[in-house]
């Protein structure tokens, strides 16, 4: 079945890539659940790869916003499965979330069949997606996110080897509407926007001390929709293990 797709007109093959789009790989309430892989082309044996998570305010957007990153990786030999969720507010947290977890086990466990190594794979998240990308990582260790996957997946971790994430909003209690009126977080938490404990549940930067792996943050100071003052400064337990890569002004 066609689903709206943000970016069109993605190539489906080049030299260096090959591109299944939407492909089904699951069912959320009644919501397919899909990816988009880019394989890369130019790997002898499994390839390295990035598990991507679309931004789109936690409402909007779809697995094709990776295109850009996606296409740039297959030129280096890293493969992409960019993957969906559902979206709000249709769909309140911690709906999204466990998309993405479902996403990140169904992955490592048909590695194979995607020609993905398994032990070589980052988690990249962009905008709202960052947001669900870091709680991804950090969920499992949180009783109150306990979810049963099923027995396909119930024994498959959920491990990468690096946390990327781009311009996310990791405090969702500092989180402000946008100038039009509309309140993303709002929308993602629904009615229990105002409960204190769920949005400190709900917001990445209380669970720094769960991290596991590297996690490169990328943000603007220029950026008028998530101020990089709600991820900075970094959290006390992880400056003494985190390196500041520098920043470029105006951006």
């Amino acid at each position: 079945m066609p689903f709206p797709r943000q970016v069109p007109y993605i190539p489906r093959t080049s030299e260096t890539h090959e591109l299944r789009e939407d492909v089904v790989y699951g069912d959320a309430d009644g919501v397919p659940l899909r990816f988009d892989h880019y394989r890369a082309r130019k790997v002898g044996g499994p390839a390295p790869a990035v598990i991507l998570v679309h931004g789109g305010a936690w409402m909007h957007g779809d697995p094709s916003q990776a295109a850009g990153n996606a296409l740039h990786f297959a030129r280096t030999g890293i493969a992409t499965v960019s993957i969906s969720y559902r979206l709000a507010p249709a769909h309140r947290f911690p709906a999204p979330l466990l998309d993405v977890r479902h996403g990140i086990r169904w992955v490592r466990a048909h590695a194979d069949e995607l020609g993905i190594d398994a032990d070589r794979m980052a988690l990249l998240g962009l905008s709202a997606g960052a947001h669900l990308a870091l709680m991804a990582h950090v969920a499992r260790e949180l009783p109150e996110l306990a979810a049963d996957f099923g027995p396909e997946l119930r024994d498959v971790p959920e491990d990468v080897r690096a946390v990327i994430l781009h311009y996310g909003p990791f405090d969702l209690a500092r989180s402000r509407p946008f100038p039009d009126g509309v309140d993303p977080a709002g929308e993602l938490l629904g009615p229990r926007r105002d409960e204190p404990a769920w949005v400190r549940l709900a917001s990445p930067v209380n669970h720094a001390a769960q991290v596991s792996a590297p996690v490169l943050l990328i943000h603007g100071k220029a950026d008028a929709v998530v101020s990089y003052r709600v991820i900075f400064p970094i959290p006390q337990p992880q400056r003494e293990t985190n390196t500041n890569l520098g920043q470029n002004p105006g951006y």
